[in-house]
């Protein structure tokens, strides 16, 4: 059998069959029509659930503590100047030492800027 009729009866089943599924399976009104009898089908009354509302409740106020007074000793603060500087001193030194690394220009920023931000202490 060629591809093309293969697929044109396979495409044909496909059809077929969807149009079977679509269609209800021994539909009547109600009634099956026997010579001599009437049978009569009767169905359940459909019953009514009630579900209580769903209940929403607003969230609770939200309060926010003061944060607590920093207070520096006399002639200390955090010194973001000697953190930047060394910063900058390792990562230039790293370069140099490495002939343009990135993981060595990674590294001496870090390790100058550690360095760098103990010196103002």
């Amino acid at each position: 059998m060629k591809t093309h009729t293969f697929r044109l009866l396979s495409i044909a089943g496909l059809a077929a069959s969807a149009l079977a599924v679509c269609a209800p399976a021994l539909a009547h009104d109600g009634y099956w029509h026997h010579p001599g009898h009437r049978v009569v089908v009767v169905r359940p009354a459909p019953v009514v659930v009630y579900r209580p509302y769903p209940v929403y409740y607003a969230p609770g106020p939200v309060v926010y503590a003061p944060p607590a007074p920093v207070y520096y000793a006399p002639g200390y603060a955090p010194n973001a100047v000697g953190t930047i500087g060394g910063a900058i001193a390792g990562a230039a030194i790293g370069g140099i030492a490495s002939h343009g690394r990135p993981g060595a220009i990674a590294a001496g920023s870090v390790i100058g800027a550690v360095v760098g931000s103990t010196m103002p202490r």
